[in-house]
């Protein structure tokens, strides 16, 4: 009896004292591996569930030891909520090496009370499909020699630890059961064995295996093809919001050999045949159940029945049917095969140019294997130097983004930041939140490349433009940052994520900069109320920033709009010489899912005498609360990001914010209606932050402060901003005229009518003369 409370006694400060924090699950089995060291882990037939608990320690290692090495983990996670996590093999002399591929994958990290957890999983067979690894080891019944270590040293710049010792035990991981343990089955991916007719830039998978399109463009025409895997009819078209309703598709089938293919519109659920057939059909085929259609229409097209694909990001729709219509039936219902997809379709950079320098480079900027804090949202930053032996400049012409296996649905956005000449980046600057460097803030901040989700991760410029690095470019480090949106603020990680240039000394005549427009993402820039159907809020950049240029045209080559979730619309407009002459880019149809560059057809002129305003459009009938400028995906944005030539190193950002004086004016206007309860404001930013935020928590959501809001944004004065160059307050920039886009269709008709008029002429000349010869023979 005193031998077991002796026993009690030595236990019960380790458990009592909470040494280490509960376990995420049950789990069936548990190790000390030593008293600052504690492993869980569950098993069934296939994967295996590990859940470490250390402390007194930044970093852990933990794995399996063979004779020739050992597979690990190593993981840490600092007080801010970022670590790391990877897969990696540990040599015989205590070198790690990182794994070619993540098989080790994480499921949770936090830290409770001094304690850090990190729990992962893996499969119990890894080995399924080679005999030996170099890498990795299976899982096997019977003791297995296990490999871990604790420490504190970190090199936060290169995932390095210092390891002195590495400690050895031997664990039975799979002694509770008798289960068969085998490899995970693979998923079977779907394949569509066809290849298109033609050569073309364009293609796009709508299901996988099952549905594929291909398609080119030109000024005028569209010419699209489309592969389906069906014995039944198929259907494609555009739509003006995403349904089926007011939807322009074509509809075809073909049975027996004989082809049916019409052009329709849809009105409501019925699909009509249209009066006019404009979708016209160069070539069809059925082999192997695989339908081929291949047609062209025009691009605009005068016709109530038909829609106009605009530039920016129209809807396509696409269906099919299981079946060919019986003779003299129409379609039936397709049921679940069916879709829609934003897609670039008439504006879309190529991603198919073959061209390989010979004096081809490529140069990787990667983050991996980082664990994130569990924030609804969250910007990730690393800098990189652009190569000292890059003492010659290089024109990157092709730039890929290599997009992670995990979590890709996260990746709200990244950029490519670049920092002044002058500023050295190794100097302080940490991996880690973005906002909170002040030297990322003060000297990083021109952007040179962007992508968002649902955009092309490949762009390739056109042979006789570059985007520069090395020599001497006016940037000799840059910044890449992510945009990590995590609303479930479920374990954040990113397993690996490659921004690649493609480059060559060869220098092209046509260098590129890129021209960022925009406001600042804050409440007093954007505040947006709740249940309005279309909020617009313009931002300027003004002559000042402009007139530099001098006789030196800049020309626009590609647009990027980015806005948030409440986003609906984006454009920019050209003032010159206070003329209103045109839209540079007008996206009709933006949707924050599919975020792309849009090259401009033709490209763009900006002159010495220019304006440029650009125009974010919001909707928020689906809120219940102001929306802010902010972060968040749940804040918004205004921006426009446009790639030009000839680069200036002082051309890289225009924008404005509402004048500081108007703000406050309008939340004077608010608390004397009654709307908000404004407090005293102070006389420093710090106060008038508070009472801003103040100001917000008790508005009032009614038809006034909707209308009040609209009207502070379209009459607020504003301070401008560029480069170092602050302007204003100046007033917003009214155009002495509005352009109107010329109706194609009302010139298309007005030729008819003259030429109608010119033959009705001639006609009429033609009979004067006759009945002239007439009547000289016969009088």
């Amino acid at each position: 009896m005193m031998e077991k409370l002796f026993f009690i006694f030595l236990i019960l400060p380790y458990f009592s004292t909470g040494q280490f924090a509960q376990p995420t699950e049950n789990y069936q089995n548990s190790r000390d591996l030593s008293s600052d060291l504690k492993l869980y882990w569950n098993n069934n037939e296939i994967e295996i569930t590990f859940e470490i608990h250390f402390t007194n320690a930044q970093w852990v290692l933990f794995g399996l030891k063979s004779s020739d090495f050992s597979d690990i983990i190593l993981g840490w996670l600092f007080s801010d909520g970022i670590g790391h996590f990877s897969d990696r093999h540990l040599l015989p002399n205590n070198t790690i090496v990182h794994d070619s591929d993540l098989n080790w994958i994480p499921l949770d990290a936090f830290t409770q009370n001094n304690i850090t957890v990190l729990k992962f999983k893996r499969n119990i067979k890894l080995l399924c499909d080679v005999s030996t690894s170099d890498e990795d080891l299976d899982i096997v019944t019977g003791p297995m020699n296990v490999v871990f270590a604790l420490g504190n040293e970190i090199n936060r710049n290169d995932d390095s630890v210092v390891l002195s010792t590495v400690n050895e035990v031997q664990i039975e991981f799979l002694a509770q059961t008798n289960t068969p343990f085998s490899c995970p089955s693979k998923p079977v991916e779907p394949v569509l064995n066809s290849e298109p007719t033609a050569n073309y830039q364009y293609e796009l998978s709508l299901v996988a295996g099952v549905y594929k399109i291909y398609w080119n463009y030109t000024d005028t025409d569209v010419l699209i093809e489309l592969h389906c895997k069906t014995n039944g009819w198929v259907g494609f078209g555009f739509s003006p919001n995403g349904g089926m309703d007011g939807s322009d598709v074509a509809i075809g089938w073909i049975s027996n050999g004989q082809v049916n293919f019409t052009d329709r519109h849809i009105v409501g659920r019925q699909v009509l045949i249209d009066k006019n057939q404009d979708w016209k059909l160069l070539y069809f085929s059925e082999s192997n159940g695989i339908n081929l259609f291949k047609f062209t229409r025009k691009i605009k097209l005068c016709d109530s029945d038909d829609l106009t694909i605009e530039q920016g990001s129209p809807y396509i729709i696409f269906a099919y049917g299981d079946q060919d219509p019986s003779f003299g039936a129409d379609i039936s219902y397709h049921g679940m095969n069916r879709g829609g997809k934003v897609v670039s379709f008439i504006s879309s950079p190529p991603v198919k140019d073959t061209f390989v320098p010979d004096d081809l480079e490529i140069l990787d900027a990667t983050i991996s294997h980082v664990i994130l804090p569990k924030l609804d949202t969250f910007y990730y930053c690393k800098g990189f130097e652009v190569p000292k032996e890059f003492s010659q400049k290089r024109h990157i012409y092709k730039w890929e983004l290599i997009l992670p296996k995990m979590n890709v649905e996260r990746m709200h956005h990244t950029l490519i930041y670049e920092c002044k000449r002058d500023f050295n980046i190794s100097k302080g600057f940490q991996p880690g939140y973005c906002y909170k460097d002040e030297n990322k803030m003060q000297n990083c901040q021109s952007i040179s490349f962007a992508w968002a989700y649902g955009g092309n991760n490949i762009d390739i410029y056109p042979r006789d433009m570059g985007y520069p690095i090395g020599g001497d470019t006016d940037y000799l480090y840059y910044i890449f940052e992510i945009h990590y949106d995590n609303p479930q603020m479920t374990l954040a990680y990113i397993e690996s994520i490659t921004w690649r240039y493609y480059m060559t000394r060869n220098l092209r005549p046509k260098e590129l900069g890129i021209f960022t427009l925009g406001t600042d993402s804050s409440a007093y820039s954007i505040a947006i109320p709740p249940g309005v159907d279309r909020f617009p809020i313009k931002t300027y950049c003004f002559n000042e920033c402009i007139k530099d240029l001098n006789e030196e045209n800049i020309t626009i080559v590609s647009a990027i709009p980015h806005t948030h979730l409440v986003g609906v619309e984006v454009w920019t407009k050209i003032i010159r010489k206070g003329n209103d002459i045109g839209y540079l880019f007008y996206n009709r149809n933006y949707d924050f899912n599919y975020q792309t560059s849009y090259t401009l057809n033709p490209y763009v002129n900006i002159t010495a005498h220019d304006e440029l305003i650009t125009q974010c459009v919001y909707k928020t009938t689906s809120r219940d609360q102001f929306v802010f400028g902010g972060e968040s995906t749940r804040d918004e944005m205004c921006f426009h990001f446009l790639t030009y030539y000839p680069r200036k190193p002082n051309f890289k950002v225009c924008g404005n914010v509402p004048f500081i004086d108007d703000y406050v004016a309008l939340l004077i206007k608010l608390n004397q209606s009654g709307s908000a309860q404004v407090p005293n404001l102070g006389d420093s930013m710090e106060t008038l932050n508070a009472a801003v935020e103040q100001t917000f928590q008790t508005i009032q959501i009614n038809d006034f402060v909707r209308k009040t809001f609209k009207e502070f944004y379209n009459m607020t004065r504003m301070t401008g901003f560029c480069g170092e160059k602050l302007i204003g307050p100046k007033n917003q920039t009214k155009a002495r005229n509005t352009y109107i886009e010329p109706d194609l269709c009302a010139v298309s008709n007005d030729n008819q009518n003259g030429i109608f008029q010119f033959v009705n002429m001639i006609f009429n000349w033609i009979l004067a003369s006759i009945a002239e010869w007439i009547k000289s023979i016969f009088y």
